[in-house]
């Protein structure tokens, strides 16, 4: 069985493999920093992806 991440999934992912575990506020934090999300797009995508 393959699994298909969207492109803003894979960019979550990325980061967690990347940095191990992070809360959701971290990884909100990190993604403004890095590609200029906010933390409601952030929180969105890792509410889709649970």
């Amino acid at each position: 069985m393959s699994v298909k991440l969207f492109d803003s999934e894979l960019k979550v992912m990325e980061l967690l493999w990347r940095e191990g575990e992070l809360s959701a506020k971290q990884i909100a934090e990190l993604l403004k920093e890095q590609i200029q999300w906010s933390k409601t797009t952030t929180y969105t995508v890792i509410k889709k992806m649970h």
